[in-house]
């Protein structure tokens, strides 16, 4: 699908026409990422926000095009994104640096064995030009992969670590392997690239600061309303008498009378053992079969539901007041580093300002010799 999304990427940005190469690569990045955004965290954002959310109650269950949406499992949606993540954090990287170390090793066994496939076995390349001619050229995109790559990577490791916090962990160890393999693979697989000067990262600099401010406001949703952290406090603040847990799966479970199913979800055979099962328990805060208005979300989920998003405003407001303080006290440019530059800017500063003297002096000096008759003039007397 990568091949897919460059070429359709590059077929957009096309059809734009931007005007600069630098105007070109930016809008070719914002897209590729929109891409890779969507076919990468899509799965994770619809068991962390959307699974299991509009379920309805057993009696009543909703669909979608004629099929009942999926719950998730009895340890909570939570623990499939932790699951999922883990596996994409410790085994998708262990399987993309494999694939990224050996695909270049297999491409330059084959461009050697097309090379003397017809020719003697024993010709073997000796000067340091030749060696690096025979190494598979670096392909142009290869930086902008290894940036897309990293910014992925920053993704999954901030926009779901409230539900894996090892995350991190992981992502600092594969960057420390990565770092070694990419290294290897530079130096001996690769043709040497060809460097360009560049003031900054481009258009990587404004998603990392949009994924950082999406991941404030996704781990705080996943906090409030994937979890149950919310539910759990409320119930302990303001339901428990004795200020624990005690009775908090009982309080957390709605009732529901089995002859309310309807006849395309009624068990054919009610029966446990040698016991009729009248009721049943679900996971809801809903009215009992025998309230006025059954089934139906009572007072507990909407007061939950204020604490979480009570919850939401808070944690978003107060991270950001945290993160605005450390931007204004730790600058983007150290002192001494900004210093530097003013000096170097001032120097070369002054140096134009003492050329363009010397020029003003030595057209003055000789406009002075011309009107003089001193030197040689092409000005005759009169």
């Amino acid at each position: 699908m990568d091949k897919v999304y460059r070429e359709l990427t590059a077929k957009l940005t096309n059809l734009e026409q931007p005007r600069t190469q630098r105007e070109y690569e930016d809008s070719f990045t914002f897209k590729m990422f929109l891409f890779e955004f969507i076919n990468m965290y899509s799965s994770l954002i619809y068991i962390a926000f959307f699974k299991g959310r509009f379920f309805g109650h057993p009696g009543q269950a909703f669909t979608l095009f004629g099929f009942r949406q999926d719950q998730c499992e009895l340890g909570g949606c939570l623990f499939e994104v932790c699951v999922q993540l883990a596996i994409i954090m410790v085994g998708k990287q262990i399987l993309n640096n494999i694939s990224e170390l050996s695909w270049a090793e297999i491409m330059n066994w084959w461009k050697r064995w097309w090379r003397t496939r017809d020719g003697p076995k024993d010709r073997v390349a000796t000067t340091r030009w030749e060696i690096d001619y025979n190494l598979l050229e670096c392909d142009r995109m290869a930086l902008f992969d290894e940036y897309l790559e990293m910014v992925i990577q920053f993704g999954f490791v901030t926009l779901f670590v409230a539900a894996f916090p090892l995350a991190p962990l992981f992502a600092l160890l594969n960057n420390i392997v990565e770092i070694r393999l990419d290294a290897y693979k530079y130096v001996t697989q690769l043709r040497r690239p060809l460097s360009a000067r560049v003031p900054n990262i481009g258009a990587w600099q404004a998603i990392l600061k949009g994924l950082s401010v999406f991941a404030v406001i996704s781990n705080a949703f996943m906090i409030a309303y994937t979890s149950d952290f919310i539910p759990r406090l409320v119930y302990i603040f303001v339901t428990s008498k004795n200020r624990t847990l005690d009775g908090y799966i009982d309080n957390s479970l709605s009732l529901f009378n089995t002859s309310d199913f309807s006849d395309e979800v009624r068990p054919e055979e009610p029966m446990l053992g040698n016991l009729t099962v009248t009721f049943c328990r679900y996971q809801d805060y809903r009215n009992p079969p025998n309230h006025t208005d059954p089934y139906q979300l009572n007072m507990k989920y909407w007061h939950i539901f204020a604490a979480r998003l009570s919850f939401v405003v808070v944690f978003e407001h107060l991270v950001f007041f945290i993160t605005s303080i450390l931007a204004y006290m730790i600058p983007d440019i150290p002192k001494s580093v900004q210093q530097k530059i003013m000096r170097k800017r001032h120097l070369a500063r002054e140096a134009l300002y003492k050329t363009e003297a010397e020029e003003a002096r030595t057209v003055l000096e000789t406009t002075e010799e011309s009107l003089t008759g001193e030197g040689d003039s092409t000005i005759l007397p009169c």
